[in-house]
């Protein structure tokens, strides 16, 4: 299920003045749905991510013990989703406020987590101040990093955690260096100019180049995302603009998806999208999609000669694409397995 902006704010809005406090699977999905955009609209706010998640946690909960809920749990829903929408619908973007509403909602989200761990009969752990280092969320198996922003994609994925026995670097015969590299040779590249870099990109993960009007850019930069439906026309299907796996979903659908404004890390880049881009990307692997926003791309690919692996955030190595020619490939991958927006068709 895919909601857009103004469907999700409703969503919730609807189920915080419903008097029904059941939480049936029927409720759950929209909601997650709904959670899942917002999570986008606030990727750039740490403490309202963080609300969020811990939101989507007590869903999570429910779906899980496919029973009756406490209402306690009902209770912080409820609460939780008006607050999300106060910040969404308050115009003015005040991170002291947004601080102190984390922890008020956090000391109340500990005591729920102090009851489920009790259920489990697992020990629970001293609660502390809100502000501590990390919430160890272990009994509802999503964490929550409160000294860095949280970086969630636009759908949780749960991956499994490494064992405490393991040191990294330590212990194990295998270095990031065993990984296979993201692209083989002979593979065709493109160009790409992000912000003041000078990279180069697989044109098997390009699914769509628009122009970049500066209109659009604001409001792009703004909401940290890309409604699907700005980039179509009336004269043709948006579906027919698209190349691999967007391409293949249905055009009513297609033009409900909002995808994350992705901003690439590492050395080098910005923490904000690029305010002069000209133009604006949408890439894709596998069910994995989002949008890049870039000054500049090449119209004609280039075959990859050799690659040479760098560690330096979202830069997979160095691309030799000519004897003259070296640039640094952006691992498309791995970005969008961080903030993209993860889409399975049904």
């Amino acid at each position: 299920m895919i909601l857009s902006l103004d469907e999700s704010i409703q969503k919730l809005k609807t189920e915080i003045l419903s008097q029904d406090w059941r939480l049936s699977q029927k409720k759950i999905e929209p909601l997650q749905a709904a959670f899942t955009c917002l999570k986008n609209r606030f990727k750039t706010r740490k403490n309202a991510l963080t609300i969020l998640t811990m939101a989507d946690s007590v869903l999570l909960y429910a779906q899980k013990r496919q029973g009756e809920v406490p209402p306690e749990f009902i209770d912080f829903l409820k609460e939780t989703m008006a607050h999300v929408v106060n910040m969404y619908e308050d115009a003015k973007f005040d991170p002291d406020r947004d601080a102190e509403l984390f922890k008020r909602v956090y000391g109340k989200f500990s005591k729920l987590k102090e009851k489920v761990a009790a259920e489990k009969g697992a020990p629970t752990r001293p609660v502390g101040h809100a502000a501590g280092s990390s919430a160890d969320l272990e009994a509802w198996e999503e964490p929550i990093s409160l000294d860095d922003t949280p970086s969630y994609p636009a759908q949780t994925v749960t991956s499994p955690r490494p064992s405490a026995s393991r040191v990294p670097g330590k212990g194990s015969g295998k270095t990031s260096e065993a990984k296979p590299l993201p692209i083989e040779p002979g593979a065709m590249l493109r160009p790409i100019t992000i912000g003041k870099l000078s990279l180069s990109i697989a044109e098997e993960h390009i699914a769509l180049i628009k122009p970049l009007s500066p209109k659009k850019r604001k409001a792009y930069i703004k909401n940290s995302q890309v409604p699907l439906k700005d980039l179509g026309s009336w004269l043709s299907r948006l579906s027919t603009q698209m190349r691999g796996p967007l391409a293949l979903i249905k055009n009513g659908k297609l033009k409900k998806l909002i995808l994350p404004l992705m901003i690439p890390k590492g050395v080098g880049f910005t923490d904000i999208p690029d305010e002069e881009a000209m133009m604006l990307v949408v890439v894709s692997n596998r069910h994995w999609h989002g949008v890049l926003l870039c000054r500049r791309l090449e119209p004609e690919p280039t075959p990859l000669l050799s690659l040479t692996r760098t560690k330096n955030g979202d830069i997979a190595g160095s691309a030799r694409l000519g004897e003259d020619l070296e640039l640094q490939l952006l691992h498309v991958g791995q970005l969008l397995e961080r903030e993209g927006f993860l889409f399975m068709p049904e």
